[in-house]
């Protein structure tokens, strides 16, 4: 009579692969929706729904905007920001009152107030007080009597 071993089979490990490798899948893809959850929102406005049912008032103040035909220009001097505004003849704007602030875009950093000083001949200036170089975006209102010009420009602040 011949004797018989049983011996353990040696594929019994391939189940644990299958288990090994979906765990890793499962691990991965929590890493990934807890990054997503916590980073940026992709939001850039608030209440952005409310926004968009509003925008053919911004088209309208728009129109109205570029009928004024202001020429504004923006520049970066010497760590001042530097406003030049003409009328639509040419002629520079000097009694312009002009708030406005500094915002980091897709930041969430505080916005910086900016005080600008009429320097003459429709050109104004502006102290910059950033924390950082880089992209900034320019946001300000200017008014000259019953008149109003909504400014938003992006500017580039120099090391």
């Amino acid at each position: 009579m011949a004797m018989t071993i049983d011996h353990p089979r040696k594929s019994s490990w391939i189940p644990w692969v299958f288990v090994g490798a979906m765990l890793i899948v499962i691990a991965v893809n929590a890493v990934m929706v807890t990054y997503a959850l916590s980073s940026f929102s992709g939001l850039a406005v608030d209440k952005p729904y409310e926004r968009g049912v509003r925008y053919n008032d911004v088209l309208a103040a728009q129109k109205g905007q570029d009928a004024l035909g202001w020429r504004v220009s923006v520049n970066v001097e010497a760590g001042q920001l530097v406003l030049r505004i003409q009328d639509r003849d040419g002629q520079p704007l000097d009694r312009v009152g002009i708030t406005g602030h500094l915002e980091r875009p897709v930041s969430n950093e505080a916005t910086l107030p900016l005080g600008f000083t009429a320097m003459g001949d429709g050109r104004f200036v502006a102290r910059l007080n950033t924390p950082h170089p880089g992209q900034w975006d320019v946001k300000a209102a200017l008014r000259h009597g019953d008149d109003q010009y909504l400014l938003v420009q992006r500017i580039m602040v120099p090391k």
